[in-house]
């Protein structure tokens, strides 16, 4: 199906070439299609970038459905595990995911308050059970939600520069920040309350 074929294509000139690369011209070079034809499947270049976020997206969801702790907090460690396997595995999903300027990515804070994103519910339920259990002070749930987001969207995007020396110097580096940041939450409450 041409559909499927050109949304391959940009998949491909992502992985190799990155959002710089993604043209309609270069899609559908690669795709052997000519670019009138990619209009007839996708409208313009935002409909492509809005299937490739969606993709994007529709993976990490699927992984982050994967994780079977219990406990909050484990729960919530699991999640930065899980975040990191993504990033290394499958750089170009995380991309389009996280880094395309995709007309219809949520927004904050609205589209997370409203629950729009299901990792960022799953991770507020979370936080308030661990809250709830007297195990991380009092914040915003939705707040250090994104905070946790941001920082290893942050760290991803600085690996993804090349800013480690390896992928083992960024994972290391990438498990202590995210554990110390969520443990910096826990050790508010104890702090305030002396």
């Amino acid at each position: 199906m041409s559909k499927d074929r050109i949304f391959a294509a940009a998949k491909e000139v992502l992985e190799r070439e990155g959002i710089a690369g993604l043209s309609m011209r270069r899609i559908a070079q690669v795709s052997g299609m000519s670019p009138m034809s990619l209009y007839r499947h996708y409208a313009d270049k935002d409909a492509l970038l809005n299937a490739l976020m969606a993709d994007g997206l529709m993976a990490w969801e699927e992984r982050t459905a994967s994780i079977r702790a219990k406990a909050p907090l484990q729960w919530l460690e699991r999640l930065f595990d899980e975040f990191l396997a993504f990033a290394l595995e499958e750089p170009h999903r995380v991309e389009a995911a996280f880094f395309l300027p995709a007309p219809k990515a949520r927004q904050y804070p609205g589209d997370f308050a409203a629950g729009r994103s299901p990792v960022i519910a799953m991770a507020v339920t979370k936080i308030d059970q661990a809250k709830a259990e007297g195990l991380l002070g009092d914040v915003a749930a939705l707040d250090l939600a994104l905070t946790l987001s941001a920082l290893a969207q942050g760290l991803v995007s600085m690996h993804r520069a090349g800013r480690f020396a390896s992928d083992a110097e960024f994972t290391k580096l990438y498990r202590s920040m995210m554990r110390n940041t969520l443990k910096s939450f826990s050790s508010y409450r104890k702090r305030r309350s002396t």
